[in-house]
């Protein structure tokens, strides 16, 4: 059933994005995505930010370090501060609107931005409802690739497919963010830029993994899972929280990852004491993401 599904959701990928065949194979990338040299050398023709030296990634754009009111977070002021530390990603939070856009904003508990409900509202009427605390618009997602994709820029923006729980969990919307966004950053030529976390729930992952992985976009998946879970389901990434790692009293283990070959991130390290563990393992990991990114890159030695 797993491969029935899997081969149907490859399908409906590339009728959204394209598909090609090259050197006998199925590729999962349109032609027009590449470029080929007078050698015959086929490479990716899209932009690629400027080589990262740390893999720390700004929560929210490190808004709780560079101050919540000039700098709230989701702002392009926020995403601003994380690229002037130069660091590996800057964490958002994406949904889908009723007028089939991407807004990049962190909900309340009852799911609602300004509040209204992303799905039942468009990006115009959420911004009318009211402006961040620096005066900002509510970004969308095309707002904020156009900034990370600045010439010279280091810095990816790492997506956040969050989940709809209230008033019910409706995946269908959690999975229109994931399949919209795609679609943006294709037609931005964003992919090199760009990088997805997907909420827990399997449905919405299952789907988010086909779109992201037609798209060539890297997806983790936030799921308090063991690492043969992964291997299973065929997903190369775990982004996990702190609390579910033996050191916060979970039960995963850096190197449950590491010998199952599965990259591994960790949210949110914010503590001097958790800092000081995850630098030192930070070899083996993929990415460390913090609201103080400034204290930890300077904690690695690198400002």
């Amino acid at each position: 059933m797993k491969k029935i599904l899997l081969i149907v959701g490859m399908a409906l990928g590339f009728l959204v994005l394209g598909s090609c065949t090259k050197d006998g194979g199925n590729d999962p990338l349109p032609d027009w995505w590449y470029k080929t040299d007078t050698t015959g050398t086929t490479t990716d023709k899209f932009p690629s930010p400027a080589k990262s030296d740390n893999i720390v990634v700004a929560h929210r754009g490190g808004s709780t370090e560079a101050g919540t009111t000039a700098n709230p977070d989701n702002s392009i002021a926020a995403l601003r501060y994380a690229m002037a530390l130069k660091c590996y990603a800057s964490e958002c939070d994406i949904y889908w609107t009723a007028d089939d856009q991407v807004i990049v904003a962190h909900a309340d508990g009852e799911c609602k931005i300004n509040g209204l409900h992303p799905w039942e509202a468009t990006v115009a009427q959420i911004r009318a409802a009211g402006n961040l605390s620096n005066g900002e618009q509510i970004p969308t997602l095309g707002e904020m690739l156009d900034v990370v994709m600045e010439s010279g820029s280091c810095t990816k923006l790492w997506m956040d497919i969050k989940n709809i729980t209230y008033p019910s969990t409706l995946t269908k919307y959690t999975i229109a963010a994931s399949k919209k966004a795609c679609e943006i950053i294709t037609a931005k030529k964003a992919k090199n830029f760009t990088e997805f976390i997907c909420t827990a729930n399997s449905t919405v992952m299952a789907s988010s993994y086909l779109y992201a992985s037609t798209a060539g976009i890297p997806i983790g998946w936030m799921s308090n899972s063991a690492a043969t879970v992964y291997v299973v389901n065929g997903y190369p990434w775990a982004n996990l929280s702190i609390d579910y790692m033996t050191k916060g009293g979970g039960a995963r283990t850096i190197d449950e990852f590491t010998k199952s070959k599965v990259a591994l991130s960790i949210f949110v390290v914010d503590t001097d004491d958790d800092m000081t563990y995850y630098v030192n393992n930070a070899s083996k990991l993929k990415a460390i993401t913090t609201n103080y990114p400034k204290k930890m890159l300077v904690k690695m030695g690198l400002r």
